[in-house]
């Protein structure tokens, strides 16, 4: 019976019938055109331009395609694990979601964001322990810290001075939950915030509070994604959303 599934395994095409393959930065891809506009649109002017003879479909080098794709298959949670917490190449992959016009956002608006972010809160201390029926779902709120980065960097203000309260409270509430976000998301979200906005010395000082020496090889980085453990990790009183 094993040897029958093996031979099963085999005959499966390596890839799904709905993928085409393209060189890409001369690296072989075997993507799903529709979920990634720009490409589909290059294939399709591709294909036109060679009179729909078979032709190669080949593309020149897309700054941290990889990466991108990871987090459009896994969650965008995962580009902060895919390349280090260096703001300038965090810019260069949100350029890179735009050029590929991937909609990263989803259509959210900024307070829809940071809403995204609190799902990862834990239960209050106030609360009874068996008050479970709002579970904590960390992988959304850390797919929406990528959101309000790619926000800050690529987004549109519509008042840029409540928004950058709003904003700044989204921030002190990533560095100063250790526990949800992890030390790359608090680096570079908090790098960005600084860069983007004119940061008044008390936020300065609110943002310090919650720095701490830390190894880049922290243990968190490696954890489930779903460990949900509420005796482990780092607990934070501070919650700017707490009403």
């Amino acid at each position: 019976m094993e040897e029958v599934n093996e031979l099963f395994e085999d005959l499966r095409p390596q890839y799904p019938t709905t993928t085409t393959s393209i060189k890409i930065g001369g690296n072989d891809y075997h993507i799903e055109l529709s979920e990634i506009p720009y490409l589909a649109a290059f294939a399709n002017f591709e294909r036109t331009k060679a009179q729909n003879q078979q032709k190669e479909l080949v593309h020149g080098p897309i700054a941290h395609f990889d990466t991108a794709l990871e987090g459009m298959e896994f969650g965008f949670r995962q580009c902060f694990r895919s390349i280090p917490p260096d703001l300038a190449q965090h810019h260069a992959l949100c350029e890179t979601y735009e050029f590929l016009c991937i909609d990263v956002l989803g259509g959210k608006s900024l307070n829809e964001i940071i809403g995204g972010l609190k799902t990862g809160r834990r239960v209050h201390k106030g609360a009874s322990k068996s008050s479970n029926s709002i579970k904590r779902d960390r992988s959304k709120a850390r797919d929406s810290a990528f959101q309000l980065l790619y926000f800050i960097l690529r987004g549109e203000f519509e008042d840029e001075m409540k928004d950058s309260t709003d904003v700044y409270n989204a921030v002190m509430f990533i560095v100063s939950h250790a526990d949800t976000f992890q030390w790359r998301t608090r680096k570079v979200v908090r790098a960005a915030y600084e860069d983007r906005f004119v940061v008044s010395v008390k936020q300065i000082a609110g943002l310090n509070k919650w720095e701490e020496d830390e190894d880049e090889d922290d243990e968190d980085d490696v954890m489930s994604e779903e460990e949900e453990s509420i005796s482990s990790g780092y607990y934070s009183d501070y919650d700017p959303f707490y009403n």
